[in-house]
């Protein structure tokens, strides 16, 4: 029976990749958690003011969210 992991629709083997971990307490696990961006009235598409959702991951143990995980602005 072959253990070998693979990544579901990417072809990448499991054992290739590199684990990110929280830069504050090391641990491994995270979790989606999102930054909220206003758009004012003049850039928003639909003229009125808007709030953006952004994604990232904060780990699950302290709640930090890694540095290179903040989009770029």
């Amino acid at each position: 029976m072959d253990k070998t992991m693979h990544i579901p629709a990417s072809g990448i083997n499991y054992s290739q990749t590199k684990a990110v971990k929280c830069e504050k307490c090391e641990c491994e696990i995270f979790q989606p958690a999102f930054l909220l961006r206003k758009v004012s009235a003049l850039m928003s598409p639909s003229g009125q003011e808007a709030m953006v959702p952004v994604q990232l991951f904060a780990c699950v143990a302290c709640n930090h969210v890694n540095e290179d995980m903040y989009p770029i602005e």
